[in-house]
């Protein structure tokens, strides 16, 4: 979906408002990561409009999954789709995540959610890399840890 790839584009830009210049690194999820932490704060001092929430969870969500991607996800086949609810994520076959859903749930609920253990986790679990005994399995599901 060529718009996620525009959306992305348009975090970078957004970002540079704080001086911060993402290269669609697996590193520069720190700093987005970081803003997401910031804004989270700031809602949870004083709650943000749910247009402002979903406008940020749209772009860096569109941002996460193109590092995902970018990073090598693509070259094994991995897109960005729709799931059975209409959600867009990145997948292939049976394989699905949902990075826009995770940074909303990162700057709503805070850094439980933290986004570069979903790219780690993801990633790994895509490339087959990843023990499924992993304690932070439970961020994909959003349930806590036990």
């Amino acid at each position: 979906m060529k718009e996620m790839a525009e959306l992305a584009e348009r975090a970078v830009e957004a970002a540079r408002i704080w001086e911060l210049d993402l290269d669609y690194s697996a590193e520069s999820l720190e700093a987005v990561d970081a803003l997401a932490q910031m804004i989270w704060q700031q809602h949870r001092n004083n709650p943000l409009p749910e247009h402002m929430l979903l406008s940020v969870a749209n772009l860096y969500g569109a941002y996460l999954g193109e590092v995902l991607l970018r990073c090598g996800l693509k070259d094994l086949d991995f897109a960005w789709t729709k799931n059975e609810e209409g959600e867009i994520g990145i997948g292939k076959e049976d394989f699905w995540a949902a990075p826009v859903s995770k940074v909303y749930k990162r700057i709503t609920q805070g850094p439980y959610h933290d986004l570069t253990d979903f790219f780690e986790i993801v990633f790994g679990m895509a490339v087959g890399a990843v023990d499924m005994d992993d304690p932070r399995i439970h961020i994909l599901s959003g349930e806590e840890a036990v």
